[in-house]
Parts: C-alpha cells; sequence; structure tokens
C-alpha cells in the first residue's frame, strides 16, 4: 500500500502446472521505464496471465457460483417450506422472485456440460465440474456472505474509505440492510421463544443446510437451526444482500471487466513464459486469443451485464422510470411499511454520498449505488 492507500502488486508468480513447467517471477518495471522496454512489456504479460486466471474465477466462482447458484438454494428452500402469509417469505419475497428463472437459463446455456457458452472463451470453461467442486466447495462458507466478518477476517478494514470502494459501499448497505431486516423481524417474532417455535422456519433452514449445501463440510457454516431473532435477522440480511446487492456488484461490472479482451482475457493461446525470457510486443499480441474469440467474450459480456426490463430497485427514481422497494414489498402493515421507508430514507442519503464521492474521481463507481441496485437476481 502505497502513502495515498492505493493497494500496489508486488510481484506476479506464473506456474504452467499442465506443462509441469518451472514458476517465473515477474517485478514492476522502475518508474520511468518506457512502455516499450522489454521490462514494461514482460510486467504487462505476467499481468495478463494474472487477470486470465483472475477471471475464471470472477466468472465461474464469484459470479455464478456465488451471485446465482447459491441463490437458488435460498429460494426454493423459502418457496418450499414458507407459506405465502409468512412473514419471512413476504420480507424476501421482492428478492428471491426470478432467481430460478434466470438459473434454468444458465444451466442451459452457459453451464451446461454439453454445450458450454463459457467454453467459448474461458480457458476453464471445458472443465466446470472440476472448478465448481474443487474450489468452491473448499472455499465457500456463510461467513464470507456475512459482509463485517468477511471485510474483518480478509483484514481489509482499514481500506474501507480509501480505493477499495466495493468493501466501503458494500458495509454501508449491509448497516442499513441489517438494521431494517432487524427491525421486521422484531414486528413479527416478539421474542426469541417464537423464532425458535416456528417449525416452519426451522424447516427452511434445515432444507438449506441438509439439501442445498449438501457436500459443504459442516453444511458450509449455515445455521440449521434458528434459536434467536438475532440469527434470524443475521440469516435474512445475508440472503437479502447476496441476492441483490452482491450480485448487483459483480453483475453489472461484466462489460467494464470483460469487454476489453486485453484487460482480462478470458483465454490465452500461448504458455507463460520462462524465467528470463525476453518480452516483445509480437509474443504479446501472439498470446492473445483469436478475434473470434474476443468478440464472443465481449458479446457474452454485454449481454450477462445488462439490465433486465423487469427490474426493481431499492431507490425509485422518476426520470429513468424505475420502481423501487416501496412498489415491490407484500407487506400491509403500517409499522411494516414504516420500516422500509426508513430504509429508503438511508439508501437515498447513502444514494447522495456515492454521487458527491464520484464527483472528483476520474472514474466513477457507482455499480452499488442504491438506485443502480435491482431488489433481486434477473440476469
Amino acid at each position: 500500500v502505497d502513502d495515498e492507500g492505493n493497494l500496489l502488486p508486488a510481484i506476479i508468480r506464473l506456474k504452467n502446472k499442465n506443462d509441469s513447467q518451472e514458476a517465473s517471477f515477474w517485478y514492476p518495471p522502475p518508474p520511468g521505464t518506457p512502455d516499450d522496454h522489454p521490462d514494461s512489456l514482460s510486467w504487462l504479460l505476467a499481468k495478463m496471465y494474472f487477470r486470465c486466471s483472475d477471471g475464471q474465477i470472477y466468472a465461474l466462482i464469484t459470479h455464478f457460483c456465488r451471485g446465482h447458484a447459491v441463490n437458488e438454494v435460498f429460494a426454493v428452500s423459502a418457496h418450499r417450506n414458507l407459506p405465502s402469509a409468512h412473514p419471512i417469505l413476504r420480507l424476501l419475497h421482492p428478492h428471491i422472485q426470478g432467481i430460478v428463472a434466470v438459473n434454468s437459463q444458465a444451466r442451459d446455456l452457459l453451464v451446461n456440460p454439453r454445450s458450454s457458452a463459457f467454453s467459448l472463451f474461458l480457458s476453464a470453461g471445458d472443465h466446470l465440474p472440476v472448478v465448481f467442486t474443487n474450489y468452491y466447495r473448499n472455499t465457500f462458507h456463510y461467513q464470507k456472505l456475512t459482509i463485517p466478518e468477511d471485510i474483518k477476517a480478509r483484514g481489509v478494514e482499514e481500506m474501507c474509505g480509501a480505493e477499495y470502494l466495493f468493501a466501503e459501499d458494500s458495509l454501508s448497505l449491509w448497516n442499513a440492510l441489517r438494521k431494517y431486516v432487524g427491525e421486521v423481524v422484531e414486528l413479527a417474532y416478539p421474542s426469541d421463544k417464537d423464532v425458535a417455535e416456528d417449525t416452519e422456519l426451522q424447516n427452511w433452514t434445515t432444507e438449506m443446510v441438509e439439501v442445498g449445501f449438501r457436500g459443504f463440510e459442516d453444511g458450509a457454516g449455515f445455521p440449521k437451526r434458528l434459536n434467536d431473532r438475532t440469527s434470524l435477522s443475521d440469516l435474512v440480511t445475508v440472503v437479502i444482500f447476496n441476492l441483490s446487492i452482491f450480485h448487483a456488484a459483480v453483475n453489472f461490472q461484466c462489460l467494464t471487466i470483460l469487454g476489453y479482451n486485453p484487460n482480462c482475457p478470458g483465454v490465452l493461446i500461448k504458455p507463460p513464459p520462462a524465467q528470463g525470457e525476453k518480452i516483445t510486443m509480437e509474443r504479446i499480441l501472439d498470446t492473445l486469443p483469436p478475434k473470434q474469440v474476443a468478440f464472443v467474450q465481449a458479446h457474452l459480456a454485454n449481454l450477462l451485464g445488462s439490465l433486465s426490463p423487469v427490474e426493481k430497485f431499492y431507490v425509485s427514481t422518476t426520470e429513468r422510470n424505475r420502481g423501487g422497494l416501496r412498489e415491490e414489498v407484500n407487506m400491509v402493515c403500517e409499522k411494516q411499511l414504516a420500516c422500509v421507508d426508513r430504509l429508503t430514507a438511508e439508501l437515498r442519503l447513502l444514494q447522495d454520498k456515492i454521487s458527491e464521492r464520484n464527483k472528483d474521481r476520474e472514474m466513477i463507481y457507482d455499480v452499488m449505488s442504491p438506485e443502480n441496485v435491482p431488489l433481486t437476481t434477473q440476469s
């Protein structure tokens, strides 16, 4: 981290395990090094390999697994176990509609083992079961979905408010959402005993653990039983946050990240350079995929990162003709609607704060501004 709080890379290690190639190590060029100098070009190529690898995790694990597949577990179990009049289903309803349908399309088109669209531009696209099983099953945990705990576990608390805007906005949105969920839960359950004795609620979380996360160690850390209002509020906040805010943060960055192929190539067609290899621009261009593959990547990134025409958002905006949470909730009690109004008011303040922050930025970051965050996963 430099004096201005920016996180800077110090070294990149490249290793081609498929060819038993020795690892190579690449360093940033000294300040002032010309862009066409071999030291600058070798660092550029090393970054492209890193971005290619990281892009596989982003597209397959961060976006599809966490932003889509996990959310279906929450939704299906809720619809199977909570009756339509249940207060928690009413609280969840604006956020779980749409996820099953869009995931069904993804299974047919994106991650179908017989015909995967991901295999057209991702180097890991032909090995989806291996990636999902070996990586996600070993890393996914309930704690990672609890934003304050995840930020603390990764040791990035001090970067909130600097240049780690995802963490800063995530924490602000989490706190507002957790307060709202807690208020609604307390209206529905006067005591912890009421939570513990709600068999429909217990069936919801038990099925999530025993069926949805079967095969994960200890049910991926999800509570199998809810004994008090705090644990219920935490779980519901996790569910709503992941279905809406987290998905928006990763989904609507698709074109920004993947649209320009050299920035994050889905596949590189030459092996990583050996230690000491003199890198030229010709070597870099020969490593990039053919134009047809780059086009498919940009096209799918644009398609996946576009808003669905039926999206509703946390905060309504008249000029964009976007509906807000108030119009979508299935609540009829005035006290519950007052909770929605308080959340909306707090989110509008956060929206103004993000807008003000972006005035001085060369590249704005508003993907998590409440007026841009859909209530559910529709795309």
